[in-house]
Order: structure tokens, then C-alpha cells, then sequence
């Protein structure tokens, strides 16, 4: 087969590294924290939403026995629930954030060189 220049490379398949895989690196070429966050992020949303749904069938248990005014506590429920979630992404963003590797440095435009003070210009 021949290949041409215009012809894309080959493409692999997407995989995604384990928790395992990455914790047996002993060259230390994986992470483990984003993996981590990732397997810890989607049980905290899934209590988080059981906690809401409770939440809210504590308003309908309510309402039924004090009245219908009790329903207007469902969307402070509801937005708690949302805040609560909101503040768990945060933390696992910046959990993730801080554990990236930092980019080095862009290397200097092609600036004028800058003259100490006191020197004169030629």
C-alpha cells in the first residue's frame, strides 16, 4: 500500500486510563487525580440528587399534613440542592486545577531591549 502525503494519519482509538493502570505507572506518566475526581464526582452528584428528591418528598409529606404552603419551601430545596452541587464542581475543578502540570513560559516577543535608567540613547 502507498502511502501519499494528503492521506491522514492512521487513527487510534480514544482510550481512557484506569485507575489502576495509572496507580501500577511506576514511571509516574499517568495521573491519578483526575481519575480520582472523576470516580468521586459522580457519587457525590448521585447523593446529592437522592438528597434533593428526599428533600422534596419531605415538602410533599408536609404539605399534605400542614397545607399547601408548605410547598413554597420546594425551590429553596431545589436551589440548595443546585448551590450544594455547584460547590462540589468547584472543588473538584480546582482539585484538578492544582494538580496539572503548569505550561512553561512563552518565550519573549521580539521586544526593543530596555535601557537601564540614567543610560542615554545614541
Amino acid at each position: 500500500m502507498v502511502a501519499y502525503h494528503n492521506d491522514p494519519p492512521p487513527r487510534q482509538s480514544p482510550s481512557r486510563d484506569s485507575l489502576i493502570a495509572a496507580l501500577l505507572d511506576v514511571e509516574f506518566e499517568r495521573r491519578v487525580t483526575p481519575i480520582l475526581v472523576r470516580w468521586l464526582y459522580v457519587p457525590a452528584l448521585v447523593v446529592i440528587g437522592f438528597g434533593t428528591l428526599f428533600g422534596l418528598l419531605r415538602v410533599w409529606s408536609l404539605a399534605s399534613r400542614m397545607g399547601w404552603a408548605m410547598w413554597l419551601a420546594a425551590p429553596i430545596v431545589v436551589g440548595l440542592g443546585l448551590a450544594v452541587l455547584l460547590v462540589v464542581r468547584i472543588i473538584c475543578e480546582r482539585i484538578i486545577s492544582k494538580t496539572q502540570p503548569v505550561p512553561p513560559p512563552a518565550p519573549p516577543a521580539d521586544a526593543p531591549p530596555v535601557q537601564p535608567p540614567g543610560a542615554h540613547r545614541p
